[in-house]
């Protein structure tokens, strides 16, 4: 049984690209899921995580940031896994590799006309494939103010280009980078916080949406 390979990937920097990717594997990994995350991105965000003392929490974490990168989320997910992918914030055959890999495609966005504007020019670089194919993806607003009126702004303009947005928001909270520090998340620093509880509404979103997907399948 194939598992589901989950690509993070943005063209733009500083949209919390490996937050969301470390955040989600870990959540997954405290439920039982046991996902592998994949850290193909130069900077090394993830694996520089996984160093620190909690290391987020077990979680398994491969880096490779070469063109094998696809691969290697291909061979792990051929046992039934769950892989995660944390791909480069530019345009890169490993990114665009990992994106033709992807069963499902994460796009996590600024709530600003700057962020916006790039990623509505690079969409088809995130949702083509060499095939003909766009792979099922969702955005996601990230580093948020719950419904102020930019982040409101950005959901509407986004819903009018016609692009699937998730409901749930990664807020801007404290609570994020002072988990880092440890090498963790929040759902590993305090389950029942609302970064934690954020944390799962976006997971459980996501899992809503592939379930609906592989039943349609």
């Amino acid at each position: 049984m194939t598992g589901t390979i989950i690509t993070v990937a943005t063209m733009k920097g500083g949209s919390g690209k490996s937050t969301l990717a470390s955040c989600l594997a870990v959540h997954w990994h405290l439920r039982g899921r046991r996902p592998t995350l994949i850290d193909a991105d130069p900077q090394r965000s993830i694996m520089r995580l996984a160093a620190r003392e909690r290391a987020l929490g077990g979680v398994a974490v491969l880096e490779d940031a070469t063109e094998e990168a696809s691969r290697t989320a291909r061979r792990l997910s051929q046992n039934g896994g769950m892989v995660i992918i944390d791909t480069p914030g530019f345009r890169s055959k490993t990114t665009l590799d990992c994106l033709a890999a992807a069963d499902f495609v994460l796009v996590p966005v600024k709530p600003s006309p700057f962020d916006v504007d790039r990623m509505l020019d690079t969409l088809s670089i995130l949702t083509d494939r060499a095939d003909g194919r766009r792979p099922l993806f969702r955005c996601l607003l990230t580093q948020t103010t719950r419904d102020s009126v930019i982040a409101r702004h950005i959901r509407a303009e986004l819903a009018e280009a016609g692009l699937p947005v998730l409901a749930s928001e990664m807020t801007n909270r404290v609570a994020y980078p002072e988990a880092t520090l440890w090498g963790a998340t929040p759902s590993l620093i305090s389950w029942k916080g609302q970064a934690a509880r954020e944390i799962a509404g976006i997971a459980d979103e996501l899992d809503s949406v592939l379930g609906a997907q592989q039943a349609a399948a």
